[in-house]
């Protein structure tokens, strides 16, 4: 995903001014076999920069994809997750609380976008301009920007979830939904969701360390070296987190509750297609709740949809955990790999379009926003539309 072969300059300073030439000379070779030294036992994890003085470029299918191709998306992304929160904060919208869902999701969205951009998008993107300054600053905060990017994804996936389980509760079990979903559960639910999140993804802060900053000669520039830490070289924490909690945690139970959950929900959703069909030639005094039946099943078809799109996007990253934890690490991995993350990102930035395909609510706010009509008469009118 990154590379760590990041490295830099070495200043040879003199201990005195009245040194000797023979023994300047001296110094000099035993400087000379010294470096000799170390350059004979470098690999990736030598922090010295005696072994970091060669700038290591991306692949060019990374460099496009990630680089030139990402970018857009990201700066899309972002813009469209921003304007989600606000209207799923908006007060018509905050009214239910599966918007709620939404609303996080969007941010977590938003963060990922960020990170990703820091992380994945910049160095790629600056080497293809040769402005140097951007790989820097990449490097600079990828220690914490990775960390950051881990935990957004870890609370987009189970906002996700937790979306689902609330759709699910609300057209299986209509009846019981009163009780069970609560605002100040749902408050509660989601917050432990944040909370999960986080605590699952601290140690990824300690993951990555900045080495030290050295001088490459093939770019004439000084570039901090990212090496992995004593912590995310330890074989028991590989195999523990890497090998089963990070695997069944982000994919084997999401994954398995999402099928299930929407499957039942779409299956609802159908059975109720087909009562309304039937009914058609009840009473006009119907119509009203016929019209409210037909937003419930558009909401969950829309639900269903983000569902979908994650899934589509998400799953090549779980296959490629799966060739990692076998041990793959050539060519076609790194290829599955790149094509993952821009996945990802595609996922975190093309909801908007999901929203703006099945909700009505969604598009009304979006115009006000869009047209900037923030003055109460336009605050009468998005209200009186939208009641």
């Amino acid at each position: 995903m990154m590379s760590t072969n990041y490295t830099a300059p070495l200043e040879i300073l003199s201990n005195s001014t009245s040194t000797s030439i023979s023994e300047l000379a001296n110094d000099l070779m035993t400087t000379t076999q010294l470096l000799t030294a170390e350059e004979d036992s470098c690999d990736e994890l030598n922090t010295s920069c005696v072994c970091h003085t060669e700038y290591a470029s991306y692949e060019g299918l990374e460099t496009l994809m990630l680089g030139l191709i990402a970018v857009p998306i990201i700066m899309f992304g972002i813009m469209a997750n921003v304007t989600s929160m606000r209207i799923f904060t908006h007060r018509i919208m905050s009214s239910s609380s599966i918007n709620w869902y939404l609303a996080v999701l969007s941010a977590s969205d938003t963060l990922i976008l960020v990170s990703a951009f820091f992380v994945l998008s910049l160095p790629r993107f600056g080497e293809y301009l040769k402005w140097w300054r951007a790989n820097y600053i990449s490097y600079s905060v990828t220690p914490y920007m990775y960390g950051l990017m881990m935990t957004a994804q870890t609370c987009s996936v189970f906002m996700t979830v937790g979306v689902s389980v609330h759709r699910y509760i609300g057209v299986c079990h209509p009846y019981k939904s009163v009780e069970w979903l609560p605002k100040k559960r749902v408050t509660s639910f989601i917050i432990g969701l944040l909370t999960f999140s986080v605590l699952f993804n601290t140690t990824r802060f300690f993951e990555v360390h900045i080495s030290n900053v050295c001088y490459r000669e093939n770019i004439d520039y000084y570039m901090p070296s990212l090496q992995p830490t004593a912590l995310r070289l330890d074989d028991f924490y590989i195999q523990i987190f890497f090998g089963w909690a990070y695997t069944i945690v982000m994919y084997v139970i999401p994954f398995t509750l999402l099928i299930a959950l929407n499957s039942m929900v779409l299956a609802a959703v159908r059975r109720s297609r087909r009562m309304h069909m039937v009914s058609q030639c009840g009473a006009e005094s119907e119509e009203f709740s016929k019209k409210a039946e037909r937003k419930e099943r558009q909401t969950s078809i829309m639900l269903i949809a983000i569902v979908l799109l994650f899934i589509f996007c998400n799953t090549l990253a779980f296959v490629c955990n799966i060739i990692e934890n076998m041990g793959g690490n050539g060519p076609l991995y790194r290829t599955l790999v790149t094509t993952n993350n821009l996945l990802v990102i595609i996922n975190a930035s093309c909801n908007i379009c999901v929203y703006m395909l099945f909700s009505d609510k969604y598009r009304m706010l979006l115009r006000y926003y869009l047209y900037c009509d923030w003055s109460r008469q336009g605050e009468l009118l998005v209200s009186s539309v939208l009641t």
